[in-house]
């Protein structure tokens, strides 16, 4: 029992870990976007256009949009209905829970599914000022919803759990 709680905190403490490199890219990115912009704006109005500043920006939100639906769904901050299941019994938002997990695991390997489809399709297709491939921006998709899947899948054990305890106080 101890060998299996230690390797599920190793385990936990590694997706935490992993977590904190994705909020500190997603931030990076963030930035990258926000100093390019400027510095575009900036250099534009002196007649010196910084012509490849759109297409890494372009490039950096689409990772950012995707990694920030990472981040927000496992915080939770999606769009809910909270205020309808609030009100029902444990066990029925329980239930509800894991339909909406069924639904979102569906949705998110049909983002793998397609995503890689259109990476493979646009691997010949360049950025019009960048020397790479256009399929680097169409990645973003998969590779966030490969980080949905351990997301989601972290979000029902942790239900489950609680759940458990919640059974347990009840008896």
């Amino acid at each position: 029992m101890n060998e299996k709680k230690t390797f599920a905190t190793k385990l936990e403490h590694a997706y935490q870990k992993f977590c904190q490199i994705e909020i500190f890219i997603s931030a990076v990115l963030f930035m990258v976007i926000i100093v390019l912009v400027f510095t575009a704006a900036l250099f534009r109005k002196f007649s010196i256009p910084i012509q490849w500043s759109i297409d890494v920006s372009q490039l950096a939100f689409a990772w950012l949009a995707f990694l920030g639906a990472d981040i927000a769904l496992r915080k939770g901050s999606l769009v809910g209905v909270a205020l309808l299941t609030d009100k029902l019994p444990a066990k029925i938002q329980f239930i509800l829970k894991c339909i909406c997990y069924v639904l979102m695991l569906f949705l998110v390997f049909i983002f793998i599914r397609y995503g890689f489809v259109l990476a493979i399709q646009n691997w010949n297709r360049a950025f019009q000022t960048l020397p790479v491939s256009y399929s680097f921006v169409t990645l973003s998709l998969p590779v966030a919803a490969i980080l949905m899947v351990f997301s989601i899948i972290h979000s029902i054990v942790l239900d489950v759990i609680s759940f458990k305890n919640i059974a347990k106080k009840e008896r």
